[in-house]
């Protein structure tokens, strides 16, 4: 029996599939994700791999080559393009459209495992990312200020960023032009050189003094204690505190102090990037929404969690909207619904039945004749012949 049949039979279970299916239906259209384009998954991945201080001719040979001499054997791969800089690389690799790109990640991911021994011991671990143009930021935000340049850093990293990272629909937000707060240290050459150290032993103090070790725990008959060793300076003062013990490797017996052959300063890392807005300092916060999400609704949420924010702002700070790609999407839609009204409007004037018209009374001349220059007497168009009026003909041949 087909489903025909049994809905000619049933006709109260046909209705329930209707009414089902059309409430369902503008359930899931109401609930529809509006984007610029489709949710679609490339078949493209990108490593990431950062050495500080690596030359590209050294990135190129000592790890690129290894990383795609080790991802050549993974199955379905279809072209693979890498660009190196300095300290840096990206590796793009692209896959067949029929490939499963969930499964390709873990298979690069498991090969960068196996080749960890053929690279560099202080490379930093690649990260392995799917490229797709749905992950790129939906909004720039630009926050702008006559402040000092690592307090205006500061307070984006640690007050607005988690202020729009908790909206609803918001994936991640991207900063650009960020620098991280870093302590600096200044070596005096002539005052190294008066104590006979060298920019390793200075290092070396470092590493060794300025470090946070488990400390374990100190067990009793009647009680367990957690212990640990505060071994991270808490300020600058306590950063130049650090003792230099070691000269070449030999002990040192007279104390000296980092703050004795250098200045420590509270500053920023090195400025690879600078984001400006009208000449001032700048962050810029990259809005990237989650798989699925409305784009136009996260840009509304976006919106009204900026105005809150705007009336709470340091003096001197300022936020407002540089780039905003939900503009276009809204656009495009009401110009559709505009094609749309304009199109059925125009269907229902081509369709309107056209008026009957009324008859008009034939004015006579002085021969008595009437005559319609509009429709002829005959009914059709064009037909603008003068015919005599029935009864006036009549009279005459009488």
């Amino acid at each position: 029996m087909t489903l025909s049949d049994f809905s000619i039979k049933n006709p109260v279970f046909a209705w329930m599939l209707m009414a089902a299916l059309i409430l369902f239906g503008g359930i899931g259209y109401s609930r529809m994700g509006v984007s610029q384009m489709p949710d679609v998954e490339f078949p493209v991945l990108n490593v990431s791999l950062d050495w500080e201080g690596a030359a590209p001719g050294v990135m190129e040979t000592d790890v690129v080559d290894v990383v795609e001499d080790v991802v050549m054997s993974i199955q379905g791969i279809r072209d693979i393009s890498s660009t190196t800089r300095q300290g840096s690389a990206n590796i793009t690799i692209e896959f067949d459209l029929d490939r499963d790109i969930d499964v390709a990640l873990q298979e690069v991911q498991t090969k960068l495992a196996q080749a960890q021994l053929r690279l560099p011991d202080d490379l930093d671990p690649p990260i392995v990312t799917k490229q797709n143009p749905q992950d790129n930021p939906i909004m720039w935000l630009g926050v702008s200020g006559d402040v000092p340049k690592r307090d205006l850093m500061e307070y984006v990293q640690d007050h607005l960023k988690d202020r729009f990272q908790t909206i609803n629909g918001v994936g991640e937000i991207f900063l650009g032009g960020w620098v991280e707060r870093n302590l600096r240290v200044w070596i005096d050459a002539d005052k190294l050189a008066a104590y006979q150290l060298t920019v390793a032993d200075v290092i070396d103090a470092i590493q060794r003094e300025h470090v946070e070790m488990p400390g374990g725990r100190i067990e009793t008959g009647t009680q367990e204690l957690n212990v640990r060793a505060l071994g991270e300076a808490a300020s600058v003062e306590e950063f130049g505190k650090i003792l230099i013990t070691r000269r070449a490797g030999q002990p040192i017996y007279a104390p000296i102090y980092l703050k004795d052959v250098a200045i420590v300063e509270d500053g920023l890392a090195d400025v690879r990037r600078i984001s400006r807005i009208m000449g001032e300092t700048a962050v810029g916060l990259g809005i990237k929404k989650q798989r699925g999400a409305n784009e136009v609704a996260v840009a509304r949420r976006v919106k009204e969690r900026m105005a809150e924010v705007q009336r709470e702002l340091p003096p001197g700070i300022s936020l407002g909207i540089n780039f905003d790609r939900t503009r276009f999407v809204e656009e495009s839609i009401l110009a559709r619904h505009r094609h749309r009204r304009g199109r059925r409007h125009h269907g229902a004037r081509a369709h309107r039945p056209p008026a009957r018209a009324r008859p008009r009374a034939g004015g006579g001349g002085p021969d008595g004749r009437a005559a319609d220059h509009r429709r002829g007497a005959c009914g059709h168009p064009g037909d603008h012949r003068h015919l005599p009026a029935r009864g006036v003909h009549d009279r005459h041949h009488r």
